[in-house]
């Protein structure tokens, strides 16, 4: 009885050794593809890819969209949520500031602005799990059964 008790100690000795090697190697495989992968905030972004310009007048352009666009969405946004989609309303706003009108679109931009940031964010993450689950799964038997 007593050399099975050592049996299977020593068994389970070679066991464990055997478990925390793939372990450590598992652990260190994780961590090089990891590192291979790339992150979502290491990303390189060019502005050349959002303002649409002719070669050699990107500042003119930028420009005019930082002065227009949350002109327009301040406008937007006043017909919309302030006066209630009624023109007549609209018309009764004071519209001759410019800085203020600007400032409520600007703020509306970057909701909207930071919005798209976190859901761009959430479907990398979630593009990053399907690929773990991916390789996670078993493979199927070639032969089927």
């Amino acid at each position: 009885m007593d050399n099975n008790i050592e049996r299977r100690m020593r068994s389970t000795l070679i066991s464990d050794t055997a478990r925390n090697s793939a372990k450590i190697y598992q652990k260190e495989n994780i961590n090089t593809r990891r590192k291979q992968e790339d992150d979502f905030f290491n990303q390189s972004l060019d502005y050349r890819n959002f303002v649409f310009s002719p070669e050699g007048y990107e500042g003119v352009v930028l420009g005019l969209y930082i002065l227009l666009i949350p002109y327009l969405a301040g406008l937007l946004f006043l017909y919309l949520f302030v006066a209630q989609a009624s023109y007549e309303y609209f018309l009764e706003f004071n519209l001759a500031s410019f800085a203020i009108i600007w400032a409520i679109g600007y703020e509306v931009c970057a909701v909207l602005i930071i919005v798209g940031i976190f859901f761009t964010w959430f479907r990398h993450i979630n593009t990053r799990w399907k690929q773990e689950q991916a390789r996670k799964k078993q493979p199927r038997d070639r032969y089927g059964f």
